[in-house]
């Protein structure tokens, strides 16, 4: 076979179905090639017509794109041969009756009769549905702008005697620290920080909103820490009420507002999908309880099990965004 028809030599190969026994006979109505039962193929008993050919390229439009000359359609049509008699030699050697492939064609079976329930099950959203999720959910939609910094909190409250001390302390340190790298900085905020949160990670405060350093600091630092712009600058020293803040700004994560028009959309196909997945489970519960299978707990408990994998995490295999949720945004980072 030539190279150019690798690929649909392992599609056709990998998905295509065993054809009829005797050749397709044409649905009522057709007259074209989409269901006509001209022999293509025979070999032994078998015909191989065009209708078993459309038909099995029905789910393939990718591969029926590619047969653009005889020399694909030849090769197409040689690969469903060349499936059937390795079906007709694995029928003789008696694999039809073996377990794996019962199994594996009740698991089919299943398969299709889950699609017949469920695929062309109608449901519809109303929008009062819809908005109900997005203001539920609003978080996933709507994301305040965020930024990350290190800093080093001197600790001198209003009143305190040393408080001028303290804060020429902490000017020489900005005057330090501004044409050192992130290491010196880590490094004072591990040896000299008031702030037991953020000394053991050398000042890294994490992405944080406007409000959550406002709740932590107050509104001076926050106001000072938004009004950096570019990664890596220092803030003039910042003065609260709790005493003097060295600050550095190490990253920008900028807001998300996504109205609900705009993800309207894919909350209803979210919401429908979850209104399938009920009705799956429901339909399954009823079939529970007609059948109403008895469990021997005692005799469950007998059975062996194995050691668990060990779980390999790595930041290349990460979990995705679900759907529903906005992607994530940029990150300007140090």
């Amino acid at each position: 076979m030539r190279n150019a028809t690798l690929g649909i030599t392992l599609l056709a190969t990998l998905a295509l179905a065993a054809c009829g026994g005797g050749g397709s006979t044409p649905r009522a109505g057709d007259t074209g090639a989409e269901g006509s039962s001209e022999v293509v193929a025979r070999f032994g008993s078998k015909k191989i017509t065009l209708a078993d050919l459309n038909r099995q390229l029905e789910n393939q439009p990718l591969t029926r794109a590619r047969l653009t000359d005889p020399q694909r359609k030849k090769d197409f049509l040689n690969n469903v041969i060349r499936f059937e008699l390795l079906a007709q030699e694995a029928e003789r050697r008696g694999l039809d009756k073996d377990p794996e492939v019962l199994e594996a064609m009740r698991r089919v079976m299943v398969q299709k009769l889950t699609q017949q329930q469920f695929n062309d099950l109608q449901i519809s959203i109303t929008e009062e549905d819809a908005r109900a999720y997005y203001e539920t959910n609003i978080h996933d939609f709507v994301k305040p702008e965020r930024v990350r910094l290190s800093h080093i909190f001197f600790s001198a409250p209003k009143g305190d005697p040393s408080r001028n001390r303290i804060r020429a302390e902490a000017e020489r340190a900005l005057a330090e620290l501004r044409g050192k790298d992130r290491d010196a900085f880590s490094e004072l905020a591990r040896k000299r920080s008031d702030d037991e949160r953020s000394k053991r990670a050398g000042g890294d405060l994490s992405f944080r909103t406007r409000d959550e350093l406002k709740e932590m600091w107050g509104e001076e630092f926050a106001n000072a820490a938004f009004a950096l712009k570019t990664v890596g600058q220092f803030a003039d020293l910042v003065v609260t009420d709790k005493g003097f803040h060295v600050v550095k700004l190490l990253g920008r994560q900028e807001g998300v507002e996504r109205t609900f028009e705009q993800v309207r959309a894919q909350i209803e196909s979210r919401l429908q999908r979850e209104k399938k997945t009920q009705a799956f489970e429901e339909f399954v519960q009823q079939l529970w309880d007609r059948a109403n299978p008895q469990i021997d707990e005692a005799v469950l408990e007998k059975l062996e099990v194995g050691k668990q994998p060990v779980e390999i995490f790595s930041l290349d295999n990460a979990p995705t965004p679900s759907i529903g949720k906005p992607p994530a945004q940029p990150v300007r980072t140090e």
